[in-house]
């Protein structure tokens, strides 16, 4: 492998820590409107699921962060020599870390869907 292939992954996951972090600030507005005030059971059942979407994209972005590092440390150690030999295994991890992350970014978008859909069922009973 040569070293800069890790490296150049880099600008990708930055989109998508820079995604992840903007769907974190927007998500934890939706929260703290709808608990500004004192709200309805439904909004106190529709703000739980909220929080548990914010801990997946905790976690993505958590993992992207990971996975960003194991790249670079993959690339470092494919430049010297003495090293090279575990730098294909810290790329695999890397990598790893990163499908996860995707794992949790596509879980956080159905259940994304599933909490508009609720929020729009429940817009005709108010």
């Amino acid at each position: 492998m040569e070293w800069y292939i890790p490296i150049t992954i880099l600008p990708g996951i930055g989109m998508l820590v820079l995604s992840t972090t903007s769907q974190m600030m927007t998500l934890s507005g939706e929260v703290n409107s709808l608990l500004i005030d004192r709200c309805s059971n439904f909004d106190h059942m529709i703000a739980r699921k909220k929080i548990k979407q914010l801990g997946l994209l905790t976690r993505a972005s958590t993992a992207l962060y990971i996975a960003s590092g194991l790249y670079v440390l993959s690339g470092i150690f494919g430049v010297l020599e003495v090293l090279r030999v575990i730098a294909n295994p810290i790329l695999y991890l890397g990598t790893l870390f990163f499908f996860s992350a995707l794992v949790f970014l596509i879980i956080y978008a159905l259940r994304t869907v599933r909490i508009r859909e609720l929020q729009f069922d429940n817009n005709k009973n108010l």
